[in-house]
């Protein structure tokens, strides 16, 4: 009787044994497939960008940048993208920002645009700074008059949804004209054009190797650009795909 009981436990056993691997494959499936859904749902959420100023967007060489520091480009290149939008649907210029050209998306090519613009711009401001670049009087005067123009030029939707204040993107706007200033003395060093220096071109891209730069892919990538400073409608669909989830290289 007693063996017949051992021999009966020993069956079940065996088949437990067999049975295990599928069963702790399937737990790690289903903890596989909750991890993905929250970090999903993390994603999708609603990115407001002022509640993520003081929060590090992107380290070049050991230095933080914020998103107050990248404002100034957002707004930037909103607007400069919008006039596109609306020449290409006025009626709906989300149209626009959710079409892609040769597989990309409109809104994540802005995207970049912004990171690669202020990663620029801050390892060629510390260069410039470093080399004692200041702006004359004149040039001063200058940039009072473009900063009048890129005001006036702005969507009454972008002055109501400023994430910042006028002061942080006056700030940067005279930043920006020292970055061209040194950009033009090393095109005439280097006895090549400005646009080699700019951030696409040749001879900045061979510089930028020699720089560390980390982007914070995780806040950055929820980033909507048209939609920070513009009302523009999100196409669900398209964000469904690539656009809350596409990585960005490093360099």
């Amino acid at each position: 009787m007693m063996e017949a009981f051992r021999s009966c436990c020993r069956r079940i056993l065996a088949k437990t044994k067999k049975g295990l691997p599928w069963v702790i494959a399937a737990v790690l499936v289903v903890v596989i497939l909750g991890i993905g859904v929250k970090v999903g749902v993390e994603q999708r959420a609603k990115f407001i960008y002022k509640d993520h100023l003081n929060d590090t967007a992107v380290t070049v060489d050991g230095e933080a940048l914020t998103f107050r520091d990248l404002a100034f480009y957002v707004v930037y290149e909103e607007n400069l993208v919008q006039k596109s939008a609306l020449v290409y649907n006025q009626e709906a210029p989300a149209d626009y920002w959710n079409s892609h050209v040769n597989g990309k998306f409109i809104t994540l090519e802005a995207r970049n645009s912004v990171m690669k613009m202020a990663v620029h711009d801050r390892i060629l401001l510390r260069k410039a700074q470093s080399k004692g670049v200041v702006l004359t009087s004149d040039e001063k005067s200058r940039l009072e008059t473009r900063r009048t123009d890129f005001y006036e030029d702005l969507y009454d939707d972008q002055k109501e949804r400023l994430p910042v204040s006028y002061s942080v993107l006056n700030d940067t706007m005279e930043d920006i004209a020292v970055v061209e200033k040194y950009q033009r003395m090393l095109a005439s060093e280097r006895n090549d054009t400005y646009a080699s220096f700019d951030y696409d071109g040749k001879n900045y891209r061979a510089l930028k190797k020699k720089h560390d730069v980390e982007i914070n892919t995780k806040l950055w990538n929820r980033v909507s650009i048209g939609r920070v400073t513009l009302n523009n409608a999100p196409d669900y669909q398209a964000a469904k795909g690539r656009q809350n989830y596409h990585i960005e290289g490093k360099k």
